[in-house]
Protein backbone atom coordinates (compact mmCIF):
# COMPACT_ATOMS: atom_id res chain seq x y z
CA UNK A 1 0.00 0.00 0.00
CA UNK A 2 1.51 3.67 -0.92
CA UNK A 3 -0.37 6.86 -0.54
CA UNK A 4 0.48 9.37 -2.97
CA UNK A 5 -0.30 13.49 -3.42
CA UNK A 6 -2.86 14.26 -6.07
CA UNK A 7 -4.07 17.57 -7.01
CA UNK A 8 -3.14 20.86 -7.26
CA UNK A 9 0.04 20.91 -8.86
CA UNK A 10 2.99 21.91 -7.09
CA UNK A 11 4.22 25.86 -7.96
CA UNK A 12 5.94 25.39 -11.29
CA UNK A 13 5.12 22.04 -11.74
CA UNK A 14 5.20 21.18 -15.31
CA UNK A 15 2.72 18.24 -16.71
CA UNK A 16 4.66 15.15 -18.62
CA UNK A 17 4.14 15.38 -22.19
CA UNK A 18 1.18 12.96 -23.27
CA UNK A 19 2.66 10.01 -25.68
CA UNK A 20 0.34 8.17 -28.51
CA UNK A 21 1.01 4.62 -29.45
CA UNK A 22 -0.68 2.49 -31.91
CA UNK A 23 -0.19 -1.12 -31.02
CA UNK A 24 -0.58 -4.08 -32.73
CA UNK A 25 -3.06 -6.70 -30.37
CA UNK A 26 -3.65 -9.77 -30.62
CA UNK A 27 -6.83 -10.53 -28.99
CA UNK A 28 -8.95 -8.55 -31.41
CA UNK A 29 -6.25 -8.81 -34.47
CA UNK A 30 -6.40 -5.25 -34.98
CA UNK A 31 -4.27 -2.26 -33.88
CA UNK A 32 -5.48 -0.43 -30.75
CA UNK A 33 -4.88 3.32 -29.95
CA UNK A 34 -3.73 4.52 -26.03
CA UNK A 35 -2.29 7.61 -24.94
CA UNK A 36 0.43 7.46 -22.34
CA UNK A 37 2.26 10.27 -19.59
CA UNK A 38 3.88 9.99 -16.67
CA UNK A 39 6.99 8.24 -15.86
CA UNK A 40 7.10 4.51 -16.22
CA UNK A 41 8.73 3.86 -12.50
CA UNK A 42 5.38 5.52 -10.74
CA UNK A 43 2.61 3.47 -10.06
CA UNK A 44 0.30 2.93 -13.45
CA UNK A 45 -2.73 4.41 -13.31
CA UNK A 46 -5.17 2.89 -16.08
CA UNK A 47 -7.95 4.73 -17.49
CA UNK A 48 -11.07 2.55 -19.33
CA UNK A 49 -13.75 4.68 -20.74
CA UNK A 50 -17.56 3.78 -21.63
CA UNK A 51 -19.74 3.29 -24.77
CA UNK A 52 -19.17 6.25 -27.74
CA UNK A 53 -16.38 7.05 -29.69
CA UNK A 54 -15.48 10.00 -27.08
CA UNK A 55 -13.13 6.98 -26.10
CA UNK A 56 -9.65 7.57 -24.15
CA UNK A 57 -10.82 11.77 -24.71
CA UNK A 58 -13.71 11.29 -21.91
CA UNK A 59 -10.24 11.95 -19.58
CA UNK A 60 -9.16 15.62 -21.17
CA UNK A 61 -8.08 17.69 -18.50
CA UNK A 62 -7.30 14.68 -16.05
CA UNK A 63 -4.07 12.86 -18.28
CA UNK A 64 -1.64 15.71 -17.68
CA UNK A 65 -2.54 16.15 -13.80
CA UNK A 66 -2.59 12.79 -13.13
CA UNK A 67 0.48 11.96 -15.01
CA UNK A 68 2.74 14.26 -12.47
CA UNK A 69 2.22 11.41 -9.94
CA UNK A 70 1.38 8.37 -12.35
CA UNK A 71 2.33 6.59 -14.79
CA UNK A 72 -1.10 7.01 -17.03
CA UNK A 73 -1.97 4.91 -19.66
CA UNK A 74 -5.49 5.91 -21.06
CA UNK A 75 -6.90 3.21 -23.87
CA UNK A 76 -9.24 3.62 -26.90
CA UNK A 77 -10.59 0.16 -26.64
CA UNK A 78 -10.72 -1.67 -29.50
CA UNK A 79 -14.18 -0.80 -31.46
CA UNK A 80 -13.80 2.70 -30.43
CA UNK A 81 -12.12 5.99 -31.09
CA UNK A 82 -8.94 5.62 -32.63
CA UNK A 83 -8.59 2.07 -32.60
CA UNK A 84 -9.90 -0.29 -35.43
CA UNK A 85 -13.62 -1.01 -35.71
CA UNK A 86 -13.84 -4.82 -36.68
CA UNK A 87 -16.64 -7.25 -36.62
CA UNK A 88 -15.17 -8.57 -33.14
CA UNK A 89 -17.15 -10.37 -29.91
CA UNK A 90 -16.18 -7.25 -27.72
CA UNK A 91 -17.31 -8.21 -24.38
CA UNK A 92 -16.33 -8.08 -20.83
CA UNK A 93 -14.35 -10.94 -20.92
CA UNK A 94 -12.51 -10.06 -24.22
CA UNK A 95 -11.71 -6.87 -23.03
CA UNK A 96 -10.40 -7.86 -19.93
CA UNK A 97 -7.93 -10.05 -21.47
CA UNK A 98 -7.20 -7.06 -23.59
CA UNK A 99 -6.06 -5.02 -20.82
CA UNK A 100 -4.26 -8.02 -19.52
CA UNK A 101 -2.08 -7.90 -23.02
CA UNK A 102 -1.87 -4.25 -22.64
CA UNK A 103 -0.67 -4.09 -18.70
CA UNK A 104 1.77 -7.27 -19.82
CA UNK A 105 3.17 -4.46 -22.09
CA UNK A 106 3.16 -1.66 -20.35
CA UNK A 107 3.54 -1.93 -16.16
CA UNK A 108 5.67 -3.94 -14.32
CA UNK A 109 3.34 -3.62 -11.04
CA UNK A 110 -0.04 -3.97 -10.59
CA UNK A 111 -2.47 -1.10 -11.84
CA UNK A 112 -4.52 1.33 -10.26
CA UNK A 113 -7.94 0.60 -12.71
CA UNK A 114 -10.17 3.42 -13.15
CA UNK A 115 -13.48 2.45 -15.48
CA UNK A 116 -16.28 4.24 -16.36
CA UNK A 117 -20.00 3.06 -17.31
CA UNK A 118 -18.99 0.56 -19.67
CA UNK A 119 -15.53 0.54 -18.40
CA UNK A 120 -16.38 0.04 -14.75
CA UNK A 121 -17.77 -3.62 -16.45
CA UNK A 122 -14.88 -4.77 -17.79
CA UNK A 123 -12.82 -3.37 -14.80
CA UNK A 124 -14.61 -5.57 -12.74
CA UNK A 125 -14.23 -8.59 -14.84
CA UNK A 126 -10.31 -7.58 -15.74
CA UNK A 127 -10.53 -7.58 -11.57
CA UNK A 128 -12.14 -10.96 -11.08
CA UNK A 129 -10.22 -12.81 -13.72
CA UNK A 130 -6.80 -11.04 -12.75
CA UNK A 131 -7.01 -10.24 -9.45
CA UNK A 132 -2.71 -10.22 -8.79
CA UNK A 133 -2.89 -7.31 -11.66
CA UNK A 134 -4.93 -4.78 -9.98
CA UNK A 135 -3.98 -3.07 -6.37
CA UNK A 136 -6.85 -0.95 -6.62
CA UNK A 137 -10.38 -0.52 -8.41
CA UNK A 138 -12.28 2.85 -8.63
CA UNK A 139 -15.75 2.85 -10.69
CA UNK A 140 -17.57 5.47 -12.00
CA UNK A 141 -21.25 5.14 -12.36
CA UNK A 142 -20.82 1.30 -14.00
CA UNK A 143 -23.26 0.43 -16.44
CA UNK A 144 -24.48 -3.41 -17.49
CA UNK A 145 -24.56 -4.73 -13.82
CA UNK A 146 -28.84 -4.77 -13.50
CA UNK A 147 -30.88 -7.21 -15.64
CA UNK A 148 -31.49 -6.24 -18.79
CA UNK A 149 -35.31 -6.27 -18.35
CA UNK A 150 -34.52 -3.44 -15.87
CA UNK A 151 -32.47 -1.24 -17.98
CA UNK A 152 -34.69 -1.35 -20.27
CA UNK A 153 -37.34 0.68 -17.87
CA UNK A 154 -34.75 2.69 -16.21
CA UNK A 155 -32.10 3.45 -18.93
CA UNK A 156 -34.28 3.71 -21.88
CA UNK A 157 -36.60 5.78 -20.11
CA UNK A 158 -38.71 7.75 -23.38
CA UNK A 159 -39.08 11.17 -21.43
CA UNK A 160 -35.50 11.02 -19.66
CA UNK A 161 -34.53 14.03 -22.07
CA UNK A 162 -37.42 15.78 -20.69
CA UNK A 163 -36.75 15.55 -17.36
CA UNK A 164 -32.62 15.89 -17.16
CA UNK A 165 -32.73 18.60 -20.05
CA UNK A 166 -29.06 18.97 -18.69
CA UNK A 167 -27.79 16.05 -19.23
CA UNK A 168 -25.29 15.62 -22.43
CA UNK A 169 -27.03 14.68 -25.63
CA UNK A 170 -24.03 12.92 -27.25
CA UNK A 171 -23.35 10.18 -25.05
CA UNK A 172 -27.28 9.52 -24.04
CA UNK A 173 -27.95 9.37 -28.05
CA UNK A 174 -24.78 6.95 -28.64
CA UNK A 175 -26.72 4.67 -25.40
CA UNK A 176 -30.21 4.81 -26.95
CA UNK A 177 -28.47 4.27 -30.55
CA UNK A 178 -26.36 1.33 -29.10
CA UNK A 179 -28.19 -0.44 -26.03
CA UNK A 180 -31.74 0.78 -26.25
CA UNK A 181 -33.19 -0.53 -29.79
CA UNK A 182 -31.18 -3.55 -29.24
CA UNK A 183 -32.33 -4.49 -25.48
CA UNK A 184 -36.19 -3.58 -26.66
CA UNK A 185 -36.17 -6.07 -29.43
CA UNK A 186 -34.72 -8.62 -28.11
CA UNK A 187 -37.87 -10.75 -27.66
CA UNK A 188 -37.91 -10.63 -31.38
CA UNK A 189 -35.10 -11.68 -32.12
CA UNK A 190 -35.09 -15.09 -33.82
CA UNK A 191 -32.81 -16.63 -31.95
CA UNK A 192 -30.55 -16.84 -28.19
CA UNK A 193 -28.33 -13.64 -28.22
CA UNK A 194 -25.53 -15.37 -26.76
CA UNK A 195 -25.85 -17.13 -30.54
CA UNK A 196 -25.62 -13.81 -32.13
CA UNK A 197 -22.89 -12.61 -29.73
CA UNK A 198 -21.03 -16.02 -30.61
CA UNK A 199 -21.29 -15.73 -34.47
CA UNK A 200 -19.15 -13.32 -36.91
CA UNK A 201 -22.22 -14.03 -39.71
CA UNK A 202 -24.96 -13.23 -37.02
CA UNK A 203 -23.28 -10.17 -35.73
CA UNK A 204 -22.93 -9.03 -39.29
CA UNK A 205 -26.59 -9.56 -39.96
CA UNK A 206 -28.01 -8.75 -36.90
CA UNK A 207 -25.65 -6.32 -35.30
CA UNK A 208 -24.11 -4.47 -38.37
CA UNK A 209 -21.30 -6.08 -37.64
CA UNK A 210 -21.05 -2.58 -35.10
CA UNK A 211 -18.67 -2.49 -32.04
CA UNK A 212 -20.74 -0.55 -30.48
CA UNK A 213 -23.96 -2.26 -30.87
CA UNK A 214 -21.75 -5.38 -30.42
CA UNK A 215 -20.22 -4.18 -27.19
CA UNK A 216 -23.50 -2.81 -25.74
CA UNK A 217 -25.12 -5.97 -26.25
CA UNK A 218 -22.48 -8.09 -24.75
CA UNK A 219 -22.35 -5.76 -21.77
CA UNK A 220 -26.33 -6.12 -20.90
CA UNK A 221 -26.03 -9.87 -21.89
CA UNK A 222 -23.06 -10.41 -19.33
CA UNK A 223 -24.00 -11.79 -15.78
CA UNK A 224 -21.81 -9.89 -12.75
CA UNK A 225 -23.55 -12.49 -9.62
CA UNK A 226 -20.06 -14.45 -8.98
CA UNK A 227 -17.84 -11.77 -10.53
CA UNK A 228 -18.57 -9.24 -8.04
CA UNK A 229 -18.16 -11.39 -5.26
CA UNK A 230 -15.00 -12.28 -6.53
CA UNK A 231 -13.00 -9.03 -6.41
CA UNK A 232 -10.61 -9.22 -4.01
CA UNK A 233 -9.33 -5.32 -4.73
CA UNK A 234 -9.89 -2.17 -2.24
CA UNK A 235 -12.66 -0.13 -4.68
CA UNK A 236 -13.85 3.49 -4.53
CA UNK A 237 -17.58 3.63 -6.28
CA UNK A 238 -17.94 7.30 -7.80
CA UNK A 239 -21.56 7.74 -9.03
CA UNK A 240 -23.58 11.51 -10.03
CA UNK A 241 -26.23 11.62 -8.01
CA UNK A 242 -28.21 12.38 -10.68
CA UNK A 243 -27.45 9.97 -13.23
CA UNK A 244 -30.56 8.45 -14.80
CA UNK A 245 -28.61 6.67 -17.53
CA UNK A 246 -26.97 4.09 -14.80
CA UNK A 247 -29.21 4.74 -11.52
CA UNK A 248 -27.41 4.88 -8.21
CA UNK A 249 -29.40 2.12 -7.28
CA UNK A 250 -26.05 0.13 -9.14
CA UNK A 251 -23.81 2.24 -6.50
CA UNK A 252 -25.86 1.07 -3.92
CA UNK A 253 -25.55 -2.54 -4.57
CA UNK A 254 -22.08 -2.42 -5.55
CA UNK A 255 -21.17 -1.08 -2.04
CA UNK A 256 -22.48 -3.66 -0.44
CA UNK A 257 -21.70 -6.96 -2.71
CA UNK A 258 -18.02 -6.10 -2.97
CA UNK A 259 -15.81 -6.97 -0.40
CA UNK A 260 -14.02 -3.52 0.66
CA UNK A 261 -16.13 -0.97 -1.06
CA UNK A 262 -17.09 2.52 -0.54
CA UNK A 263 -19.79 4.81 -2.30
CA UNK A 264 -18.87 8.51 -3.39
CA UNK A 265 -22.24 10.43 -4.23
CA UNK A 266 -21.20 13.32 -6.67
CA UNK A 267 -24.80 15.84 -6.39
CA UNK A 268 -25.83 17.49 -9.03
CA UNK A 269 -24.03 15.35 -11.46
CA UNK A 270 -25.72 12.41 -14.12
CA UNK A 271 -23.55 10.04 -15.75
CA UNK A 272 -20.98 11.69 -16.77
CA UNK A 273 -19.71 13.31 -13.73
CA UNK A 274 -16.09 14.07 -14.76
CA UNK A 275 -17.58 16.68 -17.35
CA UNK A 276 -20.73 18.11 -15.24
CA UNK A 277 -18.98 18.24 -11.89
CA UNK A 278 -15.29 18.50 -12.75
CA UNK A 279 -14.50 19.61 -9.56
CA UNK A 280 -16.22 17.70 -6.85
CA UNK A 281 -15.46 14.73 -9.81
CA UNK A 282 -12.06 15.51 -9.10
CA UNK A 283 -11.93 15.77 -5.30
CA UNK A 284 -13.76 12.25 -5.23
CA UNK A 285 -11.52 10.84 -7.48
CA UNK A 286 -8.51 12.25 -5.19
CA UNK A 287 -9.96 10.57 -2.21
CA UNK A 288 -10.56 7.05 -3.94
CA UNK A 289 -6.97 7.08 -5.45
CA UNK A 290 -4.64 7.96 -1.61
CA UNK A 291 -7.47 6.76 0.93
CA UNK A 292 -8.67 3.14 1.90
CA UNK A 293 -12.76 2.21 1.92
CA UNK A 294 -13.87 2.17 5.55
CA UNK A 295 -14.23 -1.04 7.39
CA UNK A 296 -17.25 -2.52 7.16
CA UNK A 297 -19.50 -1.71 10.01
CA UNK A 298 -21.21 -4.72 11.46
CA UNK A 299 -25.20 -4.34 11.31
CA UNK A 300 -27.12 -2.52 14.65
CA UNK A 301 -29.15 -4.76 16.55
CA UNK A 302 -32.81 -3.38 16.47
CA UNK A 303 -34.06 -1.83 19.38
CA UNK A 304 -37.97 -2.23 20.21
CA UNK A 305 -39.11 0.97 18.10
CA UNK A 306 -42.32 -0.04 16.21
CA UNK A 307 -42.74 1.37 12.48
CA UNK A 308 -45.72 1.78 11.07
CA UNK A 309 -47.12 3.78 8.37
CA UNK A 310 -50.76 4.05 7.15
CA UNK A 311 -52.04 5.43 4.14
CA UNK A 312 -49.39 8.07 4.03
CA UNK A 313 -47.01 9.17 1.13
CA UNK A 314 -43.43 10.28 0.83
CA UNK A 315 -42.14 9.14 4.13
CA UNK A 316 -38.31 7.34 5.05
CA UNK A 317 -37.58 5.16 7.59
CA UNK A 318 -33.92 4.46 8.47
CA UNK A 319 -32.00 2.77 11.21
CA UNK A 320 -33.06 0.73 13.82
CA UNK A 321 -36.73 -0.98 14.53
CA UNK A 322 -37.68 -4.15 16.15
CA UNK A 323 -40.75 -4.31 13.35
CA UNK A 324 -41.92 -2.29 10.85
CA UNK A 325 -45.28 -2.44 8.95
CA UNK A 326 -46.44 -0.60 5.92
CA UNK A 327 -50.23 -0.26 5.04
CA UNK A 328 -51.68 1.33 2.31
CA UNK A 329 -48.56 4.05 1.44
CA UNK A 330 -47.06 5.29 -1.66
CA UNK A 331 -43.55 6.69 -2.29
CA UNK A 332 -41.92 5.08 0.59
CA UNK A 333 -38.16 4.68 1.01
CA UNK A 334 -36.61 2.54 3.83
CA UNK A 335 -32.70 3.42 3.92
CA UNK A 336 -29.94 1.70 5.45
CA UNK A 337 -32.43 -0.22 7.76
CA UNK A 338 -31.65 -2.70 10.09
CA UNK A 339 -34.70 -4.35 11.59
CA UNK A 340 -35.92 -7.79 12.94
CA UNK A 341 -39.26 -8.15 10.59
CA UNK A 342 -40.42 -6.10 7.58
CA UNK A 343 -44.74 -6.11 6.61
CA UNK A 344 -45.65 -4.12 3.75
CA UNK A 345 -48.92 -4.20 2.20
CA UNK A 346 -50.82 -2.12 -0.91
CA UNK A 347 -48.28 -0.02 -1.09
CA UNK A 348 -45.08 1.25 -2.98
CA UNK A 349 -41.81 1.04 -1.60
CA UNK A 350 -38.09 1.54 -2.35
CA UNK A 351 -35.40 -0.13 0.01
CA UNK A 352 -31.73 1.24 -0.50
CA UNK A 353 -29.48 -1.17 1.36
CA UNK A 354 -30.26 -2.67 5.17
CA UNK A 355 -30.30 -5.89 6.75
CA UNK A 356 -33.54 -7.52 8.15
CA UNK A 357 -33.02 -10.58 10.54
CA UNK A 358 -35.51 -12.61 12.56
CA UNK A 359 -37.29 -15.42 13.33
CA UNK A 360 -40.09 -17.14 10.85
CA UNK A 361 -41.00 -14.86 8.11
CA UNK A 362 -38.58 -11.52 8.13
CA UNK A 363 -39.56 -9.42 5.06
CA UNK A 364 -43.46 -10.52 4.35
CA UNK A 365 -45.14 -8.63 1.18
CA UNK A 366 -48.36 -8.41 -0.36
CA UNK A 367 -50.39 -6.35 -2.70
CA UNK A 368 -47.37 -4.23 -3.27
CA UNK A 369 -44.50 -2.82 -5.67
CA UNK A 370 -41.06 -3.12 -4.07
CA UNK A 371 -37.46 -1.91 -5.77
CA UNK A 372 -34.86 -3.42 -3.44
CA UNK A 373 -31.11 -2.75 -3.59
CA UNK A 374 -28.28 -3.57 -1.61
CA UNK A 375 -30.63 -5.88 1.16
CA UNK A 376 -29.51 -8.82 3.37
CA UNK A 377 -32.94 -10.68 4.53
CA UNK A 378 -32.68 -13.63 7.02
CA UNK A 379 -35.41 -15.82 8.81
CA UNK A 380 -36.50 -19.53 8.69
CA UNK A 381 -38.62 -18.00 5.55
CA UNK A 382 -36.45 -14.90 3.98
CA UNK A 383 -39.44 -13.14 1.81
CA UNK A 384 -42.88 -14.12 1.23
CA UNK A 385 -44.79 -12.63 -1.54
CA UNK A 386 -48.30 -12.85 -2.61
CA UNK A 387 -49.64 -10.51 -5.59
CA UNK A 388 -47.02 -8.49 -6.05
CA UNK A 389 -44.25 -6.90 -7.98
CA UNK A 390 -40.49 -6.72 -6.91
CA UNK A 391 -37.20 -5.54 -8.80
CA UNK A 392 -34.68 -6.87 -6.15
CA UNK A 393 -30.63 -6.10 -7.11
CA UNK A 394 -27.85 -6.89 -5.14
CA UNK A 395 -30.07 -8.76 -2.53
CA UNK A 396 -29.35 -12.03 -0.33
CA UNK A 397 -31.80 -14.05 0.78
CA UNK A 398 -31.22 -16.57 3.84
CA UNK A 399 -33.92 -18.60 4.59
CA UNK A 400 -32.96 -21.43 7.42
CA UNK A 401 -35.66 -22.92 5.63
CA UNK A 402 -37.14 -21.49 2.72
CA UNK A 403 -35.21 -18.35 1.01
CA UNK A 404 -38.61 -17.36 -1.27
CA UNK A 405 -42.50 -18.36 -0.60
CA UNK A 406 -44.08 -16.60 -4.01
CA UNK A 407 -47.55 -17.10 -5.26
CA UNK A 408 -47.87 -17.33 -8.94
CA UNK A 409 -49.75 -14.00 -9.01
CA UNK A 410 -46.08 -12.22 -8.12
CA UNK A 411 -43.54 -11.49 -10.30
CA UNK A 412 -39.93 -11.51 -8.98
CA UNK A 413 -36.64 -10.22 -10.97
CA UNK A 414 -33.35 -10.62 -9.31
CA UNK A 415 -29.98 -8.86 -10.72
CA UNK A 416 -26.51 -10.08 -9.04
CA UNK A 417 -28.54 -11.77 -5.82
CA UNK A 418 -28.29 -14.92 -3.64
CA UNK A 419 -30.72 -17.15 -2.56
CA UNK A 420 -29.60 -19.35 0.08
CA UNK A 421 -32.21 -21.98 2.47
CA UNK A 422 -32.19 -25.57 3.40
CA UNK A 423 -31.84 -26.93 -0.18
CA UNK A 424 -28.49 -25.38 -0.92
CA UNK A 425 -27.09 -21.83 -2.21
CA UNK A 426 -27.73 -20.03 -6.09
CA UNK A 427 -26.82 -17.16 -7.50
CA UNK A 428 -30.07 -15.75 -9.40
CA UNK A 429 -29.90 -13.23 -12.76
CA UNK A 430 -33.43 -13.29 -14.23
CA UNK A 431 -36.94 -13.89 -13.04
CA UNK A 432 -38.09 -16.15 -10.28
CA UNK A 433 -39.75 -19.18 -11.67
CA UNK A 434 -42.47 -19.93 -8.71
CA UNK A 435 -41.45 -24.19 -7.96
CA UNK A 436 -44.22 -26.45 -8.53
CA UNK A 437 -45.45 -28.29 -5.27
CA UNK A 438 -44.20 -31.73 -5.20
Amino acid sequence: MFLLCCWPLAVGAHPPPVREHLVDEPIFGGQAFLLEAGRGNSPTLLLVHGLGDQASSTWAGLIEELAVDYHVLAVDLPGFGRSDKLNRLYSPKEYAAYLRWLVDRFSTEPVVLVGHSLGGGVALRFAADYPRQVQRLVLIDVAGILHRKIITRDMLDPNLRGRLPQLPTRPLERIDEWVGNLITSLPQLPMDVEQILASETLRARVLAGDPGRIAGLALVQEDFSRTLRTVQAPTFIIWGGEDQVTPLRTGLLLEVLLPQASLLVIPGAGHVPMVQQPKLFRAALNKALVESPPPRVPPLEPTGRIGICQNEQGLTFSGRYDRLEIVDCSEIRLVDLHANGVTIRGSRVTIEQGVIRGEGTVLRIVDSVVVASGLRVEGDTALAVTASRLDLAGVELIGRETAVQADETSSLLFSVSQLTSSRGRKLIHGNFVVPKPD
